[in-house]
């Protein structure tokens, strides 16, 4: 049984459109009798008249009236088929899945790099999720997230590939209360026997080590009394004086005012921040993230 094809449709639609046989061949470049060859089959195949030929030219049926609302519609949709499918291949259209680390999140680069990608890829849905490092990793190996915020990549997917936003250091959290002489440590022996805060290492071993050791080189063993599941539950810990804590030195702008932020030499080891993803995968919308990530750290001087 013959079907309906793509340019029945359209032919009908010019024929329609134009008021003649004549000015629709003219319309979409094909000669008079090709075209009304074609609007006889299509009628065929409907199986009803769809036109009334005059020599002044045609006038539509009952069916051919409601047949070409349907067909206009088709047609329609048809082209913003087409047009989403070339929008989604060029990342313009779909969900961007991120992982970001929770501490940094606040920070400007991230949010001007969101900035940016919002307003070149503004029907791009975005979806974040607060994650440490070590599970952001995992849920983009598993394609679960289409990239993440995060740190120690080298250590925790090497795998993956990544695009540095900034490089942070450690820096010692101490509680200063107001109306109190503040007196910051210079060296790290000086808190020996002091209650410390510390990430729980089994969330990121990668953490752990780092902080380890530099603390080592210098031979300071921390007296862990505390553990803390991301940065801002050790902030909260050392406001509310349960301690020191070693914490990311981009933290200070978001830190409360009861808490200082302590630049020790004996930890001055920096560890890149950056956006990860696979490298394997030619995702679109990852690709626009990108495109907005070098724009915006370029703009800060950042390499």
């Amino acid at each position: 049984m013959r079907q309906v094809e793509l340019r029945h449709l359209r032919y009908f639609v010019a024929v329609a459109e134009a008021g003649s046989m004549m000015a629709g061949a003219r319309a979409i470049g094909i000669v008079q009798p090709a075209l009304s060859r074609q609007i006889r089959e299509l009628e065929e195949v409907v199986g009803t008249p769809l036109l009334v030929r005059r020599s002044t030219g045609i006038t539509l049926t009952a069916a051919g009236a409601s047949f070409l609302r349907d067909a206009t519609r088709l047609l329609k949709e048809l082209q913003d088929s087409r047009e989403r499918a070339l929008r989604s291949a060029a990342g313009q259209l779909g969900e961007l899945r991120l992982g970001v680390l929770p501490n940094y999140f606040p920070l400007p680069v991230v949010s001007n790099v969101l900035k940016v990608f919002r307003t070149t890829c503004p029907d791009v849905m975005l979806s974040i999720s607060p994650m440490l490092s070590a599970d952001q990793a995992a849920a983009i190996t598993r394609a679960e997230l289409d990239g993440g915020i995060m740190a120690w990549r080298k250590d925790v997917a090497p795998h993956l590939s990544g695009v540095r936003l900034l490089r942070d250091r450690f820096v010692l959290a101490v509680l200063s209360t107001p109306g109190q002489r503040f007196r910051a440590p210079r060296r790290l022996a000086e808190l020996t026997g002091a209650p410390f805060i510390w990430f729980d290492p089994l969330r990121s071993a990668a953490h752990h080590r780092f902080l380890l050791e530099q603390c080592r080189r210098v031979g300071f063993t921390p007296h862990i009394a505390q553990v803390g599941s991301d940065i801002p539950t050790l902030i909260g810990l050392v406001a509310a004086g349960m301690g020191y804590a070693f914490v990311p030195e981009s933290t200070a702008p978001t830190c409360p005012r009861t808490v200082r932020m302590v630049a020790l030499d004996e930890l001055a080891d920096r560890f890149d921040v950056e956006f990860v993803y696979d490298g394997k995968t030619d995702a679109p919308v990852v690709r626009q993230f990108l495109t907005a990530l070098r724009a915006t750290t370029q703009s800060l001087g950042q390499k």
